[in-house]
Order: C-alpha cells, then sequence, then structure tokens
C-alpha cells in the first residue's frame, strides 16, 4: 500500500483524520445572527500547521516575539532543529506574521549592522603607520 491512503478503501487520508499532522482543517461556513437578528453566513478559515526557518538567534527571539504578540503558540517537534518554529493558524493569520516578521526583519538587520559598525569602530584600533 502507498503512503496515500485512499478513500475508495475506507482508510481516511490525511485531510479527514485530525490526528494525522498534515491534517489541514477546512474550510466551514457557521450560520449567526447580525445586531437586527437576521441570519446571517460567516465563513470559518480552518488552522493547519506551518514550520519557519528564521534565521539566526536575533531572527528566532523576534519570530517568537511575533508569535506570541498575536497569540499564537509557536513549538517544535522533537528533534527538529533549533531554528525551526513550528505554528498552528489559519492562512491568513500565517501571511499576515511572516510578512511582518521580513518586515520588522529587514529594520532589525539594519540596525543591528548600525550598531556593530559602531562599536568596531569605537572599540577597533587602525594598525599603527610605518
Amino acid at each position: 500500500m502507498s503512503r496515500d491512503r485512499s478513500p475508495e478503501l475506507g482508510v481516511p487520508g490525511p485531510e479527514h483524520d485530525p490526528s494525522c499532522p498534515l491534517y489541514i482543517e477546512p474550510m466551514r461556513f457557521v450560520e449567526s445572527k447580525d445586531a437586527q437578528g437576521a441570519p446571517t453566513l460567516d465563513v470559518v478559515e480552518g488552522a493547519f500547521e506551518q514550520s519557519y526557518r528564521v534565521g539566526d538567534v536575533h531572527g528566532t527571539k523576534l519570530f517568537l516575539a511575533l508569535c506570541r504578540s498575536r497569540e499564537l503558540l509557536p513549538y517544535r517537534h522533537r528533534r527538529q532543529h533549533a531554528g525551526t518554529i513550528c505554528v498552528l493558524a489559519t492562512l491568513t493569520q500565517h501571511n499576515a506574521l511572516w510578512s511582518r516578521f521580513l518586515e520588522l526583519s529587514r529594520e532589525l538587520d539594519s540596525q543591528l549592522h548600525e550598531v556593530t559598525s559602531a562599536f568596531v569602530k569605537a572599540n577597533v584600533q587602525p594598525p599603527p603607520k610605518r
């Protein structure tokens, strides 16, 4: 049997089995009522796990802080690299999180470059002239 589970065989695939790590919760429609009491139909996005590689220590700290500020729980699986961070969220949340991270990461890199240059200039003496 292949790794793809076939619905024809009565074996649920990853898209149907919530215990499977590849499971993606589907989008669903929810009935509710508006302020006047009229019925409305809302769309609720499904959540899925996304793995991120954010680079260095500073990028990791920034990404973890962003996740927590958005009330998302970052985690790692056993034996996963320290630089890999998993997040369970909706597609909209993943897109917003990653775009904000890229924006702040560029700003952080720029500021770290400035601080590093100033530190080197202040603490490293040029070689003596002969």
